[in-house]
């Protein structure tokens, strides 16, 4: 009789191992100094990652506090395992002393993160939709 466990991961493990991995591969890159002096210098980054199998598209707002427009608004076009990041190639100054993300899925459902200290030593923060249309932040410490 078998007990229904199993010694092989289970696809969200292993989805969920690989986006880990992913992050881990990304962290080092933060350290490293633009042609704009960014790096370092006290900017950190925003990445999305599709876990979904199929294409996603995802309305994606980044504001800073009493700003009078959003630092970061467009909708994401994800292909399934795409890594992006939303500002467009670029990073978001830690000067501003929090931001908030917002990111909408598909169904309507959305989620936002209240970013209080976006310094660099917190980068980067990650944004992952999956098929179910679960919206997560996830917080990488360096």
């Amino acid at each position: 009789m078998e007990d229904g466990s199993s010694t092989n991961p289970s696809r969200r493990q292993i989805l969920a191992t690989a986006a880990l991995t992913g992050a881990a591969s990304v962290a080092g890159c933060s350290s490293l100094v633009d042609d704009a002096g960014v790096g370092n210098s006290g900017a950190t980054d925003v990445v999305v990652h599709s876990l979904a199998s199929t294409p996603k598209a995802l309305p994606l707002t980044i504001s800073g506090p009493n700003a009078e427009s959003p630092h970061t608004s467009r909708t994401l076009e994800l292909a399934p395992g795409d890594v992006i990041d939303p500002v467009n190639g670029s990073k978001l100054p830690s000067n501003t002393s929090e931001y908030t993300i917002k990111m909408t899925a598909e169904d309507g459902s959305r989620e936002t993160f209240e970013w209080a200290d976006p310094t660099a030593e917190l980068a980067p923060l990650w944004g992952q939709v999956d098929d179910t249309q679960n919206i997560r932040f996830l917080l990488q410490a360096e």
